[in-house]
């Protein structure tokens, strides 16, 4: 599989390159991809050739960063992706796609989405902070139960949620979609039973009470969410009322454990 020589001999017989070419060659053994994309592209295609509904093969790479280096060298368009409606199997790609950069997010692979921000990947395409903050181990199913993720792989997407707040990523964004979906980072780290998630929003001043199709993070936690988690989020919302009242000699709620950290630190972030 992966055979530079016959690839080469059968193009240039006259073989077409079909729409899932492309794709094929991630089957082959990693150090034959990039020579098999080089000889590809002598026969017309680019990184910017669209698949079926506009589909492009960056999103599939972003594992491998040698590929992934390969691809922006070769001016791949990182804000193509497929079409919203998949109602044209042959149309053109959307060009304000943000599927690479989610893809990336979703991953928790940090490398891989400092350099599509770098490259020209746009963050207010779509919502790849969401991504991070929703992310959840394979074979989670939401729709059958909580999501109980460790607190290892719970801490795995910080460092991706802190490089695109730092390149301009809103933790207040709301997703503008037809589909029901938790729409706040917030309530989406919530669903994904992501505590350290939450907590790191809640220190970087998302809203727990904003809401989307699920409610707020609140509403979420209180129905579905884990007794830590609507801990987390209940001393939070009754700290921050009391910082925001200010009135000498009000004490905090019987239900909130005095914790003098957690109230400088919200004093400070102004909340």
């Amino acid at each position: 599989m992966g055979n530079v020589k016959t690839t080469r001999y059968i193009l240039s017989a006259g073989a077409p390159i079909v729409r899932l070419t492309p794709s094929n060659v991630l089957s082959a053994p990693s150090e034959r991809q990039i020579p098999l994309f080089e000889l590809l592209m002598n026969y017309g295609w680019t990184p910017n050739t669209p698949g079926y509904y506009g589909k492009v093969l960056l999103p599939s790479i972003l594992s491998n960063l040698s590929l992934l280096g390969w691809f922006l060298a070769y001016d791949a368009n990182l804000n193509l992706g497929a079409q919203d409606n998949n109602r044209d199997r042959n149309r053109k790609s959307d060009t304000k796609s943000c599927d690479a950069l989610q893809t990336a997010a979703g991953r928790g692979d940090v490398e891989a989405v400092r350099m599509l921000l770098d490259a020209g990947a746009e963050i207010q395409n779509s919502v790849p902070l969401h991504y991070a903050a929703g992310a959840c181990p394979p074979g989670t199913n939401l729709h059958y139960g909580r999501a109980t993720p460790s607190k290892e792989f719970d801490e795995s997407r910080i460092a991706t949620m802190e490089l695109l707040v730092e390149r301009g990523a809103d933790v207040n964004q709301r997703q503008e979609t037809r589909n029901v979906v938790p729409q706040y980072a917030i309530v989406h780290a919530v669903t994904a039973g992501a505590v350290e998630r939450v907590r790191w929003l809640l220190e970087h001043r998302a809203d727990p009470h904003a809401r989307g199709s699920y409610g707020s993070a609140v509403e979420y936690a209180r129905t579905m969410g884990s007794e830590e988690m609507r801990r987390v989020l209940e001393e939070e919302v009754a700290v921050r009322r009391w910082v925001d009242d200010n009135v000498t000699g009000t004490e905090l709620p019987q239900q909130v454990k005095p914790d003098l950290k957690l109230i400088l630190s919200i004093a400070a972030r102004g909340l």
